[in-house]
């Protein structure tokens, strides 16, 4: 269904393109960090800034990274760098093999593989403040191939941005038993500090949310759910996708929320719990999945919150907050959601460019 939607897009937007000029064109490139609003994220009323590449993101919000290590950014050269991945969990029923790097300590059984090349496009709009960067994440050839298409989108000065990621698999690994997640998870750094509270469930406004917060509760880092999703999600210490963690004087349960298993949720090819871990100011993360499928192709969608909140309010009325209270159009999900970013008619033109590339690649 996504890609049909993105094909109607580009047709819808064709006319535009042609009065666009060249100057809209997209930028594609061999594999570069890009940066969404480089001259923000130094305090609380200029936008996040957002060094993305390899599939991995950092963001600059009040002068600091808000991802583990905060001082950090993305490399180009470097598949697993950051603290925060997107993973591809293949099974064919017996064995798991995963494409992307899960951790570098990661324990637990399964074949490991980093994403073995990487390119980027990008649109930058808004003199560099607004954009979208897609990096294309490439491991094996031919009937083993795993493509995944990660695409950032960010309008200055939202609190938040849309994730999406779409997958294609070659066809060994399609039928028999033979499933697949997607996987994505982030050790989170708040206001300065490594440690924070986790929170989950539905909004006011009815938008499900999951996330950490800061130990004074003035701000959340969080996954949002868009239109047309049912991700699961994790909201806990940072170890719980990959390993089986304790942080005394918390148990397992207390810090992952459920028990994660021997080797975390991924480890074992399992749903994240959505369940957010009652243990308070620990060392935590957040992160969703899809669900199980063996379809050759799969797209997931959501967006990423970073936001401050205003003394006594809680995390959840506060993610209504940052993200316009429900009344803002979901993301990355449909042609609509897209023209509601705000973007003028020559970037979406420009848009329309990056998606015919997309669509070119998997034809």
């Amino acid at each position: 269904m996504h890609k049909k939607l993105l094909a109607g897009f580009v047709a819808g937007v064709a006319s535009v393109a042609m009065m666009a000029g060249p100057s809209f064109a997209a930028v594609t490139d061999p594999g570069v960090l890009v940066t969404i609003n480089p001259g923000g994220g130094l305090g609380l009323n200029d936008g996040l800034k957002l060094d993305i590449a390899y599939g991995q993101i950092q963001i600059g919000r009040n002068g600091s990274g808000q991802l583990y290590d905060e001082s950090s950014i993305p490399s180009a050269a470097v598949p697993y760098d950051m603290e925060n991945f997107f993973v591809v969990a293949l099974s064919d029923g017996a064995n798991t093999t995963f494409i992307g790097n899960m951790y570098p300590s990661a324990s637990g059984t399964g074949s490991k593989h980093n994403w073995s090349s990487f390119t980027s496009e990008s649109v930058l709009t808004d003199g560099n403040k607004s954009g979208v960067v897609i990096n294309h994440l490439k491991y094996g050839t031919g009937t083993s191939e795993v493509l995944l298409d990660v695409t950032w989108t960010y309008t200055y000065p939202n609190q938040f941005f849309n994730v999406t990621a779409d997958l294609q698999l070659g066809s060994d690994y399609i039928g028999g038993a033979r499933q697949h997640r997607i996987y994505w998870y982030t050790d989170s750094y708040l206001e300065g500090s490594d440690s924070g509270n986790q929170f989950g469930g539905m909004t006011p406004a009815g938008q499900e949310v999951a996330g950490v917060s800061s130990a004074a509760g003035t701000q959340i880092e969080a996954f949002r759910q868009v239109s047309g999703q049912s991700l699961k999600w994790f909201a806990g210490y940072y170890e719980c996708p990959f390993d089986d963690p304790t942080d005394p004087p918390f148990t397992n349960v207390q810090v992952c929320g459920t028990a994660s298993g021997t080797d975390g949720y991924v480890s074992a090819f399992t749903d994240f719990p959505n369940v957010a871990a009652p243990a308070t100011l620990i060392d935590n993360g957040f992160g969703v999945n899809s669900a199980s499928s063996a379809a050759a192709s799969e797209s997931v969608s959501f967006d990423l919150v970073f936001a401050s909140c205003l003394t006594g309010v809680p995390a959840l009325p506060c993610a209504d907050s940052a993200t316009g209270k429900g009344t803002l159009a979901n993301t990355g999900v449909d042609t609509s959601s897209m023209i509601a970013l705000g973007l003028g008619a020559a970037v979406l033109a420009a848009l329309g460019v990056v998606l015919v590339v997309v669509r070119r690649r998997r034809a």
